[in-house]
C-alpha cells in the first residue's frame, strides 16, 4: 500500500514538473524593422520666397507602405505647401514587427535656404 502511494506521489510530481517545464519557454525579443524610404522627391524652393526655414513632418504610413496622414510638427519658414507636395510623392516600405507589416509614423524634415544665385 505504501509503495503504491509512493509511486502515485512520484508520478504526480513528475507530471507537475513536466507541465512546468513545458510552459516555460524562453522569452523572445520582438524583431522590429523601421519603415524604409524607397524613393524621394525634393521640395522646390518657392520663386517668390525670401529667406530660409525648416519644416518637420510626421508621416503616418500604413501596413501597405502608403501614406495615410501628414502632420506638420514644426514650421519655421512657411514652406508647408512645397513640403506637402514633395512628401506626397515619396514611396515607402512599411515597418515590420516580427516579419509582419505594421503601421508607423516617420519624422521627415526639410530645410529650405535661399538659392545661392539670389544671395
Amino acid at each position: 500500500m505504501q509503495k503504491t502511494k509512493l509511486f502515485v506521489g512520484i508520478f504526480i510530481l513528475l507530471c507537475l514538473l513536466t507541465v512546468a517545464f513545458a510552459q516555460t519557454e524562453e522569452p523572445t525579443t520582438p524583431s522590429y524593422e523601421p519603415p524604409r524610404v524607397v524613393s524621394t522627391v525634393e521640395p522646390v524652393y518657392p520663386a517668390l520666397a525670401i529667406g530660409s526655414g525648416t519644416i518637420v513632418l510626421a508621416v503616418s504610413i500604413d501596413a501597405a507602405g502608403e501614406i495615410q496622414d501628414v502632420k506638420v510638427v514644426k514650421d519655421t519658414g512657411g514652406f508647408k505647401p512645397q513640403s506637402l507636395d514633395a512628401i506626397g510623392q515619396w514611396k515607402f516600405k512599411p515597418a515590420k514587427l516580427n516579419g509582419k507589416p505594421i503601421p508607423s509614423v516617420l519624422p521627415v524634415a526639410f530645410s529650405f535656404s535661399w538659392p545661392i544665385a539670389c544671395r
